[in-house]
Formats: C-alpha cells, structure tokens, sequence
C-alpha cells in the first residue's frame, strides 16, 4: 500500500531539472517545498539533495524556464533588439503564469539571465552605447515586462464583488484612455512604455555620438 500523500508507482528519478520543472508546474508564486514533494510524489527532505531552500528553488525553476525559452538574435539593431526582448519576456512570463510575481521578490538572478544580459549588453555597446547605459536599458525594459505582466494578472483577481479591473473602471471612469479595453486587457499598455522609453533612450545615444563628434 502506497503511503499518504504520496503518488502510487515506482520513486521518480530526481535531479535539480525534475525539481525545478515540478516546480514550473506548480506555479512560482504559489509554490511550497511540501507542494513540488507532492507533485513529484517523493518525501519533502528528498528535495534538499537537489535545492537549499524554496528561494533556491524558485531560482533553479526560474533558470530552467529561461534556458528552455526562445530568445532575440543579439546580432539585430538595438530598438529591435529591445523591443523583441520585450516581446520575448512577455511571452515567458505568459507560459508560466504567476512568474511575473515571483521574479519581483526573487532572491538573486537565474544564471542564464546573467548570461542574456552579457550577451545583449555587448551588442548594445557595439551599438553606440556605454556599458551601463545598455545595462540599465536592458534591466529597464525587463522590469517594465515583467511590472506589466504582474499588474495585468491582478487585474484577474477579486475585488469584493466585481474584479479588480471593474474596480479600476470605475475609479478612472473620468480618463477612458485609462478604461478602454486595450489598455485593461492583453499587454495593456506596455507596447507604449516601450515605445516612450526608446524614443528617449535614441535621442540619449544621438547626443552621446554628437559629444564624442565634437570630441
């Protein structure tokens, strides 16, 4: 007779992957070492061989879904570069939802995102622009994703008796740019952030170039 809580069938092999895809399935921000045990149908201590701690977890989980994703080719020009990235992360956050609300309080960076931040900030210093202004570009546009992805998720939840985005139409009822069904569905608006930041961020690398012209 197969023990309480645990799955019948023979003991699943483990290895830090299996781990971290159990935990993918279970959701990153709902997630519990007792939770991916069950799922996987092993002991809670059993997953101490392969993570320290549920933050350790979320990170290994984190990496894997990043190491499994779809990347921009980093040879493209920098706004399409950064604007498939974008599009990129948005499609990632999507495939697992709840991530966007993990990644905010996440402890540590996945190690293939530091990888994907090497690599695109080299292409963006090739461009024109300085180490750290390709740097925070790149963190920009990822924070401005995932901020998107997690505001547009709460909008799904409850607000007493209506959801949080009835709530939000009423309270804006006076600024339909803020209540129209672009802006509360889908992306919302962060095809426009995007677009807002690059124009800004083009007329940022325009005068460096002109300064180091006159330089």
């Amino acid at each position: 007779m197969s023990r309480p809580g645990r799955r019948p069938g023979p003991r699943p092999s483990l290895s830090r992957d299996v781990v971290a895809r159990a935990a993918l399935a279970e959701g990153l921000d709902r997630l519990s070492m007792p939770g991916v045990a069950r799922r996987l149908g092993v002991s809670h201590a059993a997953l101490y061989t392969y993570v320290a701690d549920r933050d350790d977890l979320v990170l290994a989980a984190a990496d894997l879904a990043v190491a499994e994703h779809s990347w921009p080719d980093p040879g493209q020009e920098w706004r399409p570069l950064l604007e498939s990235l974008a599009d990129a992360l948005w499609d990632l956050l999507a495939a697992y939802p709840g991530t966007a609300r993990a990644v905010q309080t996440m402890r540590g960076a996945p190690p293939g995102v530091v990888g994907l931040l090497h690599r695109y900030a080299a292409r963006l210093v090739e461009c024109g622009f300085t180490r750290r202004d390709a740097l925070v570009a790149l963190d920009f546009v990822a924070d401005l994703a995932v901020a998107t992805s997690a505001g547009m998720a709460a909008l799904d939840g409850p607000a007493g008796a209506a959801t949080r985005r009835d709530a939000y139409r009423a309270a804006f009822a006076g600024l339909p740019e803020l209540t129209d069904q672009a802006t509360l569905t889908g992306r919302g608006w962060l095809d426009d952030k995007i677009a807002i930041f690059l124009d800004g961020l083009a007329l940022r690398r325009s005068d460096r170039a002109d300064t180091l012209g006159r330089g």
